[in-house]
């Protein structure tokens, strides 16, 4: 296991319902001390951490323009498609490309690095090799942030040991994304973070969005069946070389066609 990328502590995990709310609320208000007073009296905690809630909304989140937030295609997305389980979904997405701990934790999942069913005691140890500078205290409490991310995102769930009492966790691998949230991801992925409209079919089929979502190549190739279908991206082969093209130039053209 590689264990070189070492994870940083993280103490707040994700509210989904609260921060829908915030991005619902920015869609009325870009105000950036607005916005700031708005997400600390919706967080359901104390007037401390709620600090630190806002802090990570922010971070996750929210680009700044002066005293704006900028209305992203990334929250006119989330704002605008009808589906729930689609803004969960690009919710959960974007926390992993945010908190290495969280995304590079799934993906040693998805690459059987790590069991699909685990101890809570191996999953603990593996933070403590990923974190080998930090403290006891900010090791095990990065490990239960993450646990509960993944839970609540429906990537893990609590199984009951039948010899003894010792909390598991077993992977969900029936996990099927929306096409819509998909597209919009892969389309985050390799258009806003790699900046790469042409990629290999080789690149394409590692990225790390189809690592999150636990995906297998047969599913990944049946949702990018749909995206061509749908004009989303373009396939080209020339003898054994294989490459795809977006065909938006941005996450706004994308945007407006996924949710009209």
């Amino acid at each position: 296991m590689n264990h070189s990328q070492k994870f940083l502590p993280l103490s707040e995990k994700v509210p989904i319902e609260e921060t829908l709310d915030c991005i619902r609320f920015i869609e009325q208000d870009r105000n950036k001390e607005s916005v700031r007073q708005y997400v600390e009296s919706v967080m359901p905690f104390g007037e401390k951490a709620s600090l630190k809630y806002r802090r990570r909304f922010f971070e996750r989140f929210i680009e700044t323009e002066g005293n704006d937030i900028i209305y992203t295609p990334l929250l006119k997305y989330i704002n605008e498609i009808n589906n729930y389980q689609s803004k969960k979904e690009v919710l959960y997405y974007i926390t992993c490309t945010k908190h290495i701990c969280v995304g590079d934790c799934v993906k040693s999942f998805a690459k059987g690095e790590l069991q699909d069913e685990i101890s809570s005691k191996d999953l603990l140890e593996y933070f403590r090799l990923k974190m080998p500078d930090a403290k006891e205290s900010s090791v095990e409490k990065t490990f239960n942030v993450v646990v509960n991310i993944l839970k609540d995102f429906g990537i893990l769930y609590a199984v009951s040991d039948k010899v003894s009492s010792a909390k598991r966790y077993r992977l969900n691998w029936n996990i099927r994304p929306t096409n819509e949230a998909l597209v919009f991801c892969l389309y985050y992925e390799f258009r806003k973070i790699r900046d790469n409209k042409m990629p290999r079919a080789d690149v394409l089929l590692n990225a790390d969005v189809f690592k999150y979502f636990l995906m297998s190549e047969p599913l990944i190739n049946k949702y990018l069946k749909w995206m061509m279908d749908e004009e989303y991206i373009e396939n080209y082969v020339m003898g054994d070389n294989s490459q795809y093209q977006f065909k938006y130039d941005n996450l706004e053209q994308l945007v407006e066609k996924v949710v009209k």
